[in-house]
């Protein structure tokens, strides 16, 4: 998934900006029903990124008292390959977790805003007399150009899986604009998505 190491890396002028915009959790969910036990996996393609990013999630989770662990040295970078997958959930239910956490990238957009200039202009200095005196009162006025900037914004899907028996648990999206580097955008994420979980009573 090679869209996800553009999210990720890329090197932008401001810090990470992420926002959770929708999340729901399955119907019936009685209050205080919370996971303890979460494997928390990243589907990207590269170990460096995923790294990052299940590492970021599962610090995220253990500062809310929650059990966490990163699915790369667990499962292998292979994990999936030749597997049936109905029998996913089963086997990893059967290495002792309870729910597991999948984080994939959804889209990539690139956009274009342009910010018009306008006048800076000096205290309102009351103007009177001959034009001379308007000229010397007025003269700091700036004019400052208007320029055109680029976002890149990234949407990302987390979604909590019961293990045994499967099923979804909860569900949420989340956007980012201009991760400043692979630790803004990652710290970012994780930040938002567990927030996110624990406001809607999942830990």
């Amino acid at each position: 998934m090679t869209l996800v190491s553009a999210v990720l890396l890329s090197a932008c002028v401001t810090s990470h900006n992420t926002d959770v915009t929708s999340s729901s959790r399955v119907k019936g969910h009685a209050p205080g029903d919370h996971v303890n036990k979460v494997l928390v996996i990243a589907l990207v393609d590269q170990p460096n990124i995923r790294t990052a990013v299940e590492e970021r999630l599962v610090a995220a989770l253990q500062e809310r008292k929650v059990e966490a662990t990163a699915s790369l040295p667990e499962l292998g970078a292979d994990y999936g390959k030749g597997k049936d997958r109905k029998e996913m959930a089963a086997d990893i239910a059967a290495r002792g977790y309870e729910s597991a956490l999948v984080v994939t990238l959804i889209d990539v957009k690139e956009e274009m805003h342009y910010t018009q200039g306008g006048m800076n202009y000096a205290p309102d200095i009351a103007v009177q007399g001959a034009m001379g005196q308007t000229f010397y009162v007025r003269q700091s006025a700036v004019y400052e150009p208007g320029y055109f900037s680029n976002d890149k914004k990234y949407f990302l899907e987390s979604n909590l899986y019961q293990l045994d028996p499967e099923k979804l648990l909860w569900s949420a999206k989340t956007t980012t604009v201009n991760p400043a580097d692979l630790e803004a955008g990652t710290t970012g994420v994780a930040k938002a998505v567990v927030d996110r979980m624990a406001k809607d009573d999942m830990i």
